[in-house]
């Protein structure tokens, strides 16, 4: 005759069985990563290294001081933009032999400056600079990615367009890289 006490912990081991499978099942299968499969390692490079300029380029040298960015947009210079974000940071030395995969032979950027018109309350954009011989649609070239940046103007560019208010204003400053 089989007592109580022995079923009891019977079904108890295998409730506890049940409990260390499923919780083993649920460790390894929350462990997968999924990437898309669009994405590229290079693509996902090429978009940090951007944002990384980018943040370099906005962040000035001291607290009274303005910003590399904040200059080149007051001046409307998208030579000192290609200049700055392209050759002395894309393309240093020290990063290029780190990236090596990266140079300025294979790499083209647009970058444009997006603002709001309080005139006709619309988003407006006005490009600051484009790299020779691309085309109407550079994603025609290749994938690319955006990197995009909110920086302060303290007054309206001298260059910038007359529907740009001359007051205070964040813009949008927006790069489209890819490699040929």
């Amino acid at each position: 005759m089989v007592k109580g006490d022995a079923q009891l912990y019977t079904m108890e081991g295998i409730a506890a069985g049940l409990i260390m499978l499923l919780t083993t099942y649920l460790v390894l299968g929350s462990t997968a990563v999924y990437t898309p499969g669009d994405t590229h390692l290079t693509d996902m490079q090429l978009e940090q290294v951007g944002s990384d300029i980018m943040k370099i380029m906005d962040t000035p040298v001291n607290s009274t001081a303005s910003s590399m960015l904040q200059t080149i947009l007051a001046n409307t210079d998208g030579e000192s933009f290609n200049d700055n974000f392209a050759v002395n940071y894309f393309n240093n030395p020290n990063i290029v032999s780190t990236a090596t995969s990266f140079g300025s032979n294979r790499i083209r950027i647009q970058a444009t400056v997006w603002y709001r018109n309080n005139a006709s309350n619309t988003v407006m954009s006005y490009p600051l600079y484009s790299s020779p011989g691309i085309t109407e649609n550079p994603s025609a070239e290749g994938p690319g990615v955006r990197v995009t940046r909110l920086v302060h103007l303290p007054a309206k560019p001298a260059g910038a367009p007359g529907s740009m208010d001359a007051r205070p204003q964040e813009v949008l400053v927006e790069v489209l890289m890819w490699q040929v």
